[in-house]
């Protein structure tokens, strides 16, 4: 991969933050076009039944989906409104859990003549080098509550691919298209294919991987395939009935927030229980695909004091060939201080640092999930005597991972391993060099010389030379 290649994959992103952060919270439908008999006055977005195992994936499609509805002149309900009504009065937190009900109750519950179904089907992104692919996939049907007949449905791929030039890119390509048995179901369309040079297949990876975890660090991994499907996925989309579906149309003031980036989100390592005691460690987490073509390593230094945990990542060592991640960003501290719900995201190489306040309603940023486990037996790790357990963890959006974890006693039953798998990977993570010591609370601090940085491109801008 080019050093031109790489820049313009920043930009990319760049441009996405800045059309992000300056973008009005809530804008008023322009209505240029609307259809005045339409019978849907007033329609709520649902949550989406999740196919996939990304946990931020349906909110990220729902979102952009309740934009794509509001350009066609729908008025949408508030969301936060919409999870309310279904979580208090009927018991409904998950998309999954809406074919217990009928549309004609949805209606009466939520007071909307129209709601709008989605499945999820695909949210990932497979990095091998010889063909990186980034991709998103959904059905969706707009049904009318008063009749439970659909006004419309549809289903659309959408795919980005960087593959290896020539021959061999060709054919993985088509191997993996030709490997989708649900396409003829729901049809892919590719937005863009670029092709790279044998030679420089292992910079492409370590890109793939890098661009990656930023963006699910910054809350925007696969925003660019989500805003592209709603958009062609609502083409067909019946025109909505404009201003004249309330009888009062309130205009929201429009206000431009100081801009920010959402709060990142740490590296996912399976799941691991750090227990109640203060303590340093080294964390070491190796992730396989199934497919034995993409590995991700990552070795962290993790200190917790309380509800205070601090890790050190370093992304530029994360796999082979990622010496091209820029110097602003190849090193980032996450630090979490829960009693304040506060974090921050320090960048050492720009010395800047980034504040975010925990949001009130996203109870999954420090939910525990269910974990069921049976003792198997007992083994010494890392010269810690430890019970192991076979595991199943399922999260609340019904994901699973399965497994096994090793507690180790002398430390209060802490994770000191854990191996767990899923469909598409299996993941190994260990607490090494282990200190029961608590850290010292200025590691918990920005330190001393930082300033605050207003987004990411604040960051990319202004960090000094290596």
């Amino acid at each position: 991969m080019t050093n031109r290649v790489f820049k313009n994959s920043l930009l990319l992103l760049a441009g996405m933050l800045v059309l992000t952060a300056c973008a009005p919270q809530r804008r008023l439908p322009r209505y240029e076009y609307y259809d005045a008999q339409n019978p849907l006055k007033h329609v709520a977005v649902l949550p989406m039944k999740n196919d996939t195992t990304d946990v931020d994936g349906p909110n990220v499609v729902r979102k952009k989906m309740i934009d794509a509805l509001e350009n066609k002149s729908y008025i949408v309900q508030d969301v936060k409104e919409t999870d309310e009504l279904l979580r208090d009065k009927m018991g409904i937190t998950l998309g999954g859990q809406l074919d217990m009900t009928s549309a004609q109750a949805l209606g009466e519950t939520l007071g909307v003549e129209g709601v709008l179904y989605g499945n999820l089907m695909d949210f990932d992104e497979s990095t091998t080098g010889v063909l990186n692919v980034r991709k998103v996939r959904a059905k969706f049907k707009l049904v009318n509550t008063r009749s439970s007949q659909p006004l419309w449905e549809r289903g659309l791929g959408i795919r980005s691919e960087t593959r290896m030039a020539g021959r061999t890119g060709e054919v993985a390509s088509l191997v993996a298209r030709g490997s989708d048995s649900r396409e003829k179901e729901v049809p892919w369309v590719t937005i863009e294919s670029t092709a790279v040079n044998e030679k420089n297949v292992g910079q492409a990876f370590a890109l793939g991987l890098g661009v990656k975890l930023l963006t699910k660090a910054i809350g925007m991994h696969l925003d660019r395939e989500s805003s592209e499907l709603a958009r062609r996925v609502s083409e067909t989309l019946p025109w909505g009935p404009g201003p004249g579906g309330r009888e009062t149309v309130a205009v929201p003031s429009i206000t431009i927030p100081k801009v920010r980036v959402p709060e990142p989100r740490p590296p996912s390592f399976g799941y691991l229980d750090y227990g109640t005691r203060d303590f340093s460690a080294l964390l070491v987490s190796v992730t396989v695909s199934k497919s034995g073509l993409e590995t991700s390593d990552m070795q962290i230094p993790l200190a917790k004091a309380g509800d205070k945990i601090r890790m050190d990542m370093d992304l530029s060592r994360m796999s082979k060939g990622s010496e091209g991640m820029p110097p602003a960003l190849s090193k980032i501290t996450m630090v979490h201080v829960g009693g304040k719900k506060m974090s921050y995201t320090l960048y050492p190489n720009a010395r800047k640092f980034i504040t975010h306040a925990d949001a009130d309603d996203a109870p999954t940023q420090q939910e525990k999930p269910l974990v069921e486990k049976a003792k198997v037996g007992s083994e010494v790790v890392n010269g810690h005597s430890a019970d192991k357990y076979r595991i199943k963890i399922t999260y609340k959006n019904g994901t699973t991972l399965e497994g096994f974890q090793w507690e180790a006693r002398d430390l209060g039953n802490m994770t000191i391993k854990s191996d767990v798998q899923n469909s598409e990977v299996r993941t190994t993570t260990e607490l090494k060099n282990i200190v029961l010591k608590t850290p010292a609370e200025s590691l918990f601090e920005i330190p001393t010389g930082y300033t605050e940085a207003q987004g990411i491109l604040d960051v990319m801008g202004n960090a000094p030379n290596r």
